[in-house]
């Protein structure tokens, strides 16, 4: 369609909130004796203001009543209502289509835009919307025009340019009213044949229909809208009587509802499915105990089938009454994670605080900040006060622990988004853990700070060498024949494998071994400089014992210092985060410097869960960034960004893949820089030593 502004109804035109308004009408209505009222009539009455809604069921007029019930309403939806809520399938896909294309979008409903606002945090980014009109926004609701002419006005918009969408014939007079096009869904309880008897663009089976391309022509904006009665042009914007005259009643023409479309499933994911069901039968066929790519598989192929809406309908309404209570439950923990700890309400009730004697009234003073709860000690709350002098340093280490394990993402986005002193700062919790890592490998794993990483290569042979000895042990005591000729087959295969290593570790030697020709290249005349500066430069500290000691900090801090390793990897993978998750048409509204918080963060997570399967590992990889799985960390970065940047789990998985690559393709230019800057430097400083 030819238009700039896409304004929506909310209510059963973007989602499917009919079981949320009916739990809280049947609540009320119910708790005064209105039982008979069926769920049908409640859902019939959606679009309308809640005193209009009350005074249809039950016949009351009374104003002081009706808001009566509206206030029982309120605090009904407050518990049922958002977990209730549910976007149509095509929705999302449907508004980012819109949006990437350029087009301005905004919602205009007779709910509470806190509402709108509380169920689409859990879909989209923040002011993804353009323009949201709410209820308590207008002094009139639909359907006066007042909401859609507000929003028209202050995106700046003509209303030839503007194409209102709803479902039901309140939305067909609001578009009417207001002098706009209309376009009607059939999501709700309207038919298409109610809503044709109003002007209108389209009535649609689904949102996917504004995406049309087939339908531009017709559509044009010069275009004018379709009307039956064509001998009194002047009647196409009145609503369309039906001809009581026949039997059956003239509708005006309109576009016939069509069935959901079914997608086919793309190249691209019939080569990712082929690719995991490969990776699962060669994990099942050759491992134990491990379940990944199965799962992967699995995970995947229901995604695909969700979004390409390849289930039929049949299957669809057989699992829905048994699915549903779990995604209930499932919505509800959403809720409680996006929101994280709730603040108490505070107490109106006059407090002498104990501390400075200051009157107030609150949860803590406001002097010396106390709170008003200080029993006396007692063996529960003493233990618990000890406790949390190890948990809560600053009253925040120990919640931004504990979030940073559940709630990741959105304890992160609460914290760059102004809750600063309800969680403990990035780096100083980073420091903290590493300092707690350093104390817990020395009780489990004491050694592991004094050793130095055996070079792959010679490891490798190592460990050959000694599998082989002990074979040949073996061999020498066992008393068959056969157990013997087994073993030789068996050492003689290792002698190969140490035959290909040792010619492994030899070429390596020599490549890193500096020729003794005359015709040395560059690359060797740093290599024998950096060589050389560096055994000078020990030995001119050595006649220095501060220089001494400096040289030996900055010689260990490469063995061993996970912060500063760490740290050193925090600004590359901000900027490969900040790369990989930009989008064109909206951007998430995080800098490089809040994505280098966001990775401190992510770093603090992952440390401490390195922390807590030390004792289970038994032995510490100090050298490694992590004491974590590479699987793992991965699986970790694809839930946080998930929370973090409100998208869906296939939107993360690819997006964190894609910040991977960037990280790797930047850690690798750093380290080449480095290495030039270095042996330049050396280079230049050799004839000055």
């Amino acid at each position: 369609m030819n238009y700039t502004t896409y304004l929506f109804d909310f209510d059963y035109t973007l989602a499917d909130s009919s079981r949320g308004i009916v739990t809280c009408f049947q609540n009320v209505l119910k708790r005064h004796g209105y039982t008979a009222v069926t769920d049908e009539e409640i859902k019939r009455t959606i679009g309308k203001t809640l005193e209009d809604s009350f005074s249809i069921l039950t016949g009351i007029t009374d104003a002081q009543q009706l808001a009566d019930f509206k206030k029982e309403y309120g605090k009904e939806a407050d518990e049922h209502m958002t977990v209730n809520t549910m976007l149509f399938l095509e929705t999302k896909s449907v508004l980012i289509a819109l949006k990437d294309a350029g087009a301005r979008i905004g919602i205009i409903s007779t709910k509470f835009r806190f509402r709108i606002k509380e169920l689409l945090s859990l879909h989209f980014p923040e002011n993804f919307m353009d323009i949201i009109i709410g209820g308590e926004d207008v002094k009139t609701a639909k359907p006066s025009p007042e909401g859609l002419l507000l929003a028209i006005k202050q995106l700046h918009v003509t209303k030839a340019e503007t194409l209102y969408i709803g479902d039901s014939i309140v939305d067909a007079e609001t578009a009417q009213a207001a002098g706009v096009d209309f376009a009607g869904v059939t999501h709700g309880v309207t038919t298409a044949q109610e809503l044709g008897r109003y002007p209108h663009r389209k009535i649609m089976a689904t949102l996917e229909e504004l995406l049309d391309k087939d339908e531009e022509q017709l559509l044009s904006k010069n275009e004018e809208p379709p009307c039956k009665n064509d001998t009194l042009p002047d009647k196409c914007n009145e609503p369309q009587q039906p001809d009581c005259s026949s039997d059956t009643p003239a509708l005006p023409e309109s576009t016939p509802p069509t069935p959901r479309k079914k997608k086919r499933i793309s190249t691209g994911q019939t080569i990712l499915l082929a690719l995991f069901l490969w990776l699962a039968y060669e994990e099942l066929e050759y491992s134990s105990g491990t379940w990944l790519f199965p799962l992967l598989f699995v995970l995947t192929l229901w995604g695909i089938i969700q979004k390409r809406k390849l289930l039929p309908e049949r299957v669809t309404a057989f699992i829905d009454p048994w699915w549903h209570p779990y995604a209930v439950r499932l919505r509800a923990l959403h809720l409680k994670l996006v929101r994280g700890k709730q603040a108490p309400p505070n107490s109106e009730e006059s407090c002498t605080c104990r501390n400075c004697e200051t009157i107030y009234i609150g949860n803590y003073c406001p002097r010396c900040g106390q709170s008003r709860k200080t029993p006396r000690y007692r063996f529960s709350n003493a233990l618990k006060n000890i406790l949390g002098g190890f948990t809560n340093i600053d009253n925040g280490f120990g919640r931004t622990l504990i979030d940073l394990l559940y709630r990741p993402g959105y304890m992160i986005r609460d914290f760059i988004d102004g809750k600063r002193i309800q969680y403990f700062r990035p780096f100083q919790t980073l420091f903290i853990l590493a300092a707690l890592y350093i104390m817990a490998v020395q009780i489990i794993d004491p050694d592991a700070l004094k050793k130095r990483e055996t070079p792959k290569e010679k490891q490798d042979i190592e460990d050959i060498i000694a599998a082989r000895d002990e074979l040949i042990q073996d061999r020498d005591k066992a008393q068959s024949e056969t157990e013997k000729r087994v073993l030789d087959i068996t050492i003689k295969s290792l002698e190969k494998s140490l035959d290909k290593a040792a010619k492994k570790s030899e070429k390596t030697s020599s490549a890193k071994r500096v020729s003794d020709g005359d015709d040395k290249g560059v690359m060797d005349e740093l290599f024998d400089a950096s060589s050389e500066v560096g055994t000078k430069l020990e030995k001119y500290f050595e006649n220095s014992p501060f220089l001494q000691k400096v040289w030996n900090l900055l010689k260990s801090w490469a063995h061993g210092n996970k912060a500063f390793s760490i740290i050193a990897t925090l600004p590359l993978f901000a900027l490969a985060t900040l790369i990989a998750f930009h989008r064109k048409r909206y951007k998430l509204n995080y800098n490089l410097t809040e994505h280098v918080f966001i990775q401190a963060y992510i770093a603090c997570q992952i440390l401490f869960l390195s922390i807590v399967i030390l004792p289970f590992n038994g032995h510490a990889r100090v050298n490694d960034l992590y004491e974590l799985p590479w699987w793992f960390i991965f699986a970790l970065f694809w839930w946080d960004y998930k929370q973090l940047y409100s998208t869906s789990w296939w939107r993360s998985f690819w997006r964190t893949i894609l910040m991977f690559f960037y990280a790797l393709l930047l850690i690798t230019l750093f380290a080449v820089i480095v290495a030039l800057l270095v042996m330049g430097i050396l280079y230049i400083l050799k004839p000055f030593i």
